[in-house]
């Protein structure tokens, strides 16, 4: 493969992405947007998360905010200690500069107020691989 465009065609399907959102109608919306180009996994609590983060050690992680069994600002802090490689997205109805600032500090990549279009989710993940590839 010579350029940047090929890899990302080709890890597509080799890529993983967690969508960790207590909302059944949003988890299986990620579910359906995203099958067949992605190897996509779901949880709906913090729990849950992190178990299924620490097996299939995904690229992206698409994190809610408000968890059942906790926050999603402290499963991404945990995740950023464990790999800063791996790309977190937060994703909240709450698009307020409190939560875009929590999650920054908690050094999340990107985040994205609900709802968002399945254009916004393959944007996400093609800044994603971009950076994966930018020294390639």
């Amino acid at each position: 493969m010579n350029n940047k465009a090929d890899k990302h065609k080709t890890d597509h399907h080799k890529m993983s992405i967690l969508v960790v959102e207590d909302n059944d109608v949003l988890r299986e919306m990620f579910r359906l947007a995203l099958r067949g180009e992605y190897m996509v996994y779901a949880a709906r609590s913090a729990k849950e998360g992190w178990r299924l983060y620490k097996e299939k050690k995904p690229a992206i992680v698409f994190m809610d905010i408000r968890l059942p069994d906790g926050n999603g600002h402290d499963l991404t802090k945990k995740i950023k200690e464990d790999d800063p490689q791996t790309y977190v997205v937060m994703a909240t109805v709450n698009d307020i500069v409190e939560e875009k600032e929590k999650a920054a500090h908690n050094h999340a990549d990107c985040f994205i107020a609900k709802p968002f279009s399945k254009d916004e989710i393959e944007d996400i993940i093609n800044r994603c691989l971009d950076l994966k590839y930018r020294d390639d």
